[in-house]
């Protein structure tokens, strides 16, 4: 089936249907979205949530080469409701702040000449300890051995597993997640990766030493955000909370300031963890002084688009060139139209 769909796609473009695309969607603010950039391998692991130096450094050429003007976020959103956005205008965003944030899309951004928001989650980036879920999923992601004993980590583990017989990988990562999840400090849930990633007979200094899974410190945060680069909030441990105001008002105080002391003092944008929100959240961003909030609902962004359900596309290894210029130049967007 993708197969069918990369050949349409081709297709289209060759009979000219993405430049009619561009011209019919040129009203519409295209907002994307990156996440993780990889250190090592991890675009092989999760291929959505991390991508490859050279392919985002290809999407930027294509945006240079086809002339789409790209705004920073808050001048988007300002013009958006005004109706004075330049046609065919996108905004670059990335979420949570991964090392590879820094260490590869930093440099090719200002290569490029282009502006960008970083939508800072804080909890990681204070305690600078790896994200203890994807590290371990990573772990189990990245053994190749056949026989684990893992009965220094939990006695939940009574005897060696032998992988693939005894438990799948995924169930004993989503294993190790839960009982990690139990510990109760960032510096025993970061030992307690260490620990696996020795039973997985893995060189976890080299793992720590190349920062996969860690977020930028706030020191670094400073020079990007002195350099230009827009840092706003993603919440301070990458949730809304209970539902309630009190819970949403803590968390975005927590992550405010923690954006104050890494270089910006008035973050009024936000990026919902995950794209979750539910209708309540609305009325308390509103009361709480968040100007606009992206979502993972893909499409454009038109004068009528609720600037706090604001819609991302969300870009990844996963994603082919064509797929990709699909997306940028409206082709997609018809799709969807027609679809619906």
């Amino acid at each position: 089936m993708r197969s069918i769909k990369l050949t349409i796609l081709y297709l289209a473009k060759y009979l000219g249907l993405f430049r009619y695309s561009r011209k019919k969607t040129k009203q519409g603010l295209q907002i994307l979205c990156y996440h993780g950039f990889s250190l090592a391998d991890e675009d092989g692991f999760r291929p959505k949530l991390f991508m490859k130096a050279a392919t985002l450094e290809q999407r930027l050429q294509m945006l240079k080469k086809s002339g789409f003007p790209v705004l920073p976020l808050g001048e988007a959103c300002e013009r958006l409701k005004a109706g004075t956005l330049p046609d065919n205008a996108v905004v670059i965003t990335m979420d949570d702040g991964w090392q590879g944030a820094a260490e590869h899309a930093w440099p090719l951004f200002e290569k490029y000449g282009f502006p960008w928001t970083l939508y800072l989650t804080t909890y990681y980036a204070e305690k600078q300890t790896q994200v203890m879920n994807l590290a371990l999923q990573y772990l189990c992601w990245k053994s190749r051995e056949e026989t684990v004993d893992l009965r220094s980590l939990s006695p939940e583990f009574g005897k060696s597993l032998r992988l693939g017989v005894d438990m799948s990988r995924e169930d004993l990562a989503a294993k190790l997640v839960e009982i990690g999840e139990a510990i109760p400090t960032s510096q025993d849930r970061q030992d307690f990766v260490r620990r696996a990633a020795s039973a997985f007979r893995l060189g976890q200094k080299e793992f720590e030493d190349r920062k996969l899974f860690r977020l930028i410190d706030l020191e670094t945060c400073r020079k990007m955000a002195a350099s230009g680069v827009d840092i706003q909030l993603h919440t301070h441990r990458h949730t809304l909370g209970d539902g309630s105001r009190e819970s949403l008002q803590e968390e975005l105080a927590k992550n405010r300031k923690a954006i104050t002391r890494g270089g910006n003092g008035n973050p009024q944008h936000l990026c919902y963890p995950s794209g979750y929100y539910e209708p309540q959240h609305l009325g308390y961003l509103q009361e709480l002084g968040i100007k606009s909030a992206t979502t993972c609902f893909a499409g454009l962004n038109y004068q009528d688009t609720p600037l706090l359900e604001l819609k991302r596309f969300l870009d990844g290894e996963n994603i082919s060139p064509i797929e990709f210029e699909a997306e940028l130049y409206g082709f997609q967007e018809l799709l969807r139209g027609l679809r619906k």
